[in-house]
């Protein structure tokens, strides 16, 4: 018999009383746990925006004139936070009706201009808003060279110019489903938790959203296949301009089938198959993009 079993035997008995928790133990567990899921939100959010961020301003050549600001924030309205975690947020952070700044990315226009988590965001260019989406949701026709916030900070109103950096016109959301995915539907891109937890690097993070960036760009109505190779090469020249190591994207590729085989059957409708074949074009514009990182030139595919 084992140390397990011995150990199991020597036990206390528990009764079902024992077990049982007040509504304020309960309480109080839920509150935590909800703090804790808050928590990882917010910091998966951080590394998506970051990452995001950089794709969106280095490729901004490849993207013409599909633009819009990227300003570096991480923010919310209480329409923006999950259900489950709203109270949380308002307790934590003061997240109501109206955009809270929760995070701002070094190096980037809000950052530079002064913004600080914890500031009410009122207006942006004179128009109220309740939605953080609105921040960088803008078309290259209507790009001021700054843009103006509105904010509130200890219960003062302020105004800061920020200046308008423009980028790749989709930005990054995280989204809480347990699976190994990311989709873009045209106005954003979404990656799932279940994709964060297997990801090892931001390098792959970068591959990945580079390859939904692309697919935005590109012209939708190929053949899947089609679409699927022209997305992996633009996406990975998108990665590479944002300074990321792109020769991840093979082994990624593999781990994937490693890990979920059925994507290699497309009758198992899964958009974004993998083979040997797909490895190979990988590998190729990897080395292509390399080749030009050596001579100097500059990154842009054959075809855009």
């Amino acid at each position: 018999m084992g140390m397990f079993a011995l150990w199991w035997l020597a036990a206390p008995v528990t009764s079902a009383d024992d077990l049982e928790l007040s509504e304020v133990e309960v309480a109080a567990q839920r509150a935590r746990l909800a703090s804790l899921g808050l928590e990882l939100m917010l910091e998966r959010q951080k590394r998506v925006t970051r990452v995001s961020s950089a794709l969106r301003y280095r490729g901004a050549a490849l993207c013409e004139p599909r633009w819009s600001r990227v300003l570096g924030i991480v923010a919310a309205s209480a329409a923006e936070i999950p259900a489950a975690y709203r109270d949380t947020a308002y307790q934590r952070y003061g997240v109501d009706d109206l955009v809270k700044v929760l995070w701002v990315l070094p190096g980037y226009p809000a950052a530079e201009a002064g913004l600080r988590a914890g500031d009410t965001i009122l207006e942006i260019d004179g128009r109220e808003t309740h939605f953080a989406a609105a921040l960088e949701q803008s078309s290259a026709e209507d790009l001021p060279n700054y843009t103006a916030l509105k904010i509130e900070r200890a219960g003062r109103v302020r105004d800061l110019q920020l200046e308008t950096r423009i980028g790749c016109f989709l930005p990054a959301e995280v989204e809480i489903l347990d699976t190994v995915d990311a989709y873009t539907e045209g106005t954003r891109i979404a990656v799932y938790s279940g994709l964060l937890r297997f990801l090892e690097s931001d390098a792959e993070l970068a591959v990945i959203l580079g390859h939904e960036l692309a697919h935005a760009l590109l012209d939708d109505g190929l053949d899947p296949a089609d679409a699927e190779r022209d997305a992996d090469t633009l996406g990975l020249y998108l990665a590479a301009r944002a300074g990321y190591d792109i020769s991840v994207a093979r082994d990624l590729s593999q781990r994937f089938v490693r890990e979920f085989p059925l994507a290699l059957e497309a009758r198992t409708g899964h958009t974004h198959l993998s083979s040997p074949e797909r490895s190979r074009a990988l590998e190729a514009t990897t080395r292509e993009i390399q080749g030009k990182l050596d001579r100097g030139e500059p990154l842009e595919p054959e075809t855009k």
